[in-house]
């Protein structure tokens, strides 16, 4: 009888431990579309660290855009996403992208960039923003403008 006890008071404190451990933050995904000098490149679910309304960052590994004309395009940080549903906005401090033409690799830094939601779900548009060179050869434009962005959480 009291073997019985014992194991069903370790099954207790073991329930509350395992229960009192804190749940790790649900992974999201994203999709997106950013619009360049007539150029559009495209991605499909890539990882977001948490899921919305809370700050998350987007993966820039799993950002595989596929892009229209002769441009290639590469997302180089991960950017981290605040949320501000009372505005219906969505803001990150900074976004780093590559863009390739021709073998010619440019890199541009864009901070600050706020997108507003499109309905009641979790899909936000933004542009134009300036794009200002961080590095590249004396053939990147010192700015780019994008013309429009979008990103849709899921």
């Amino acid at each position: 009888m009291k073997l019985n006890r014992l194991v069903v008071g370790v099954a207790a404190v073991a329930g509350s431990v395992l229960l009192a451990v804190p749940a790790y933050a649900a992974t999201g995904q994203v999709d997106g579309n950013i619009t360049v000098s007539g150029s559009s490149c495209s991605w499909t679910n890539a990882t977001t660290s948490d899921v919305p309304p809370n700050t998350l960052t987007i993966d820039h590994t799993t950002v595989k855009p596929s892009c229209s004309g002769s441009i290639t395009a590469s997302l180089t940080n991960d950017p981290q996403v605040t949320f501000d549903d009372s505005a219906g906005t969505v803001s990150a401090p900074e976004v780093d992208v590559n863009g390739t033409v021709l073998g010619i690799t440019c890199s541009y830094k864009v901070t600050n960039v706020k997108y507003s939601r499109q309905g009641t779900g979790r899909a936000y548009t933004g542009g134009p923003f300036t794009a200002n060179l961080s590095s590249g050869g004396g053939l990147c434009p010192s700015t780019e403008t994008v013309n429009s962005a979008s990103l849709t959480f899921h």
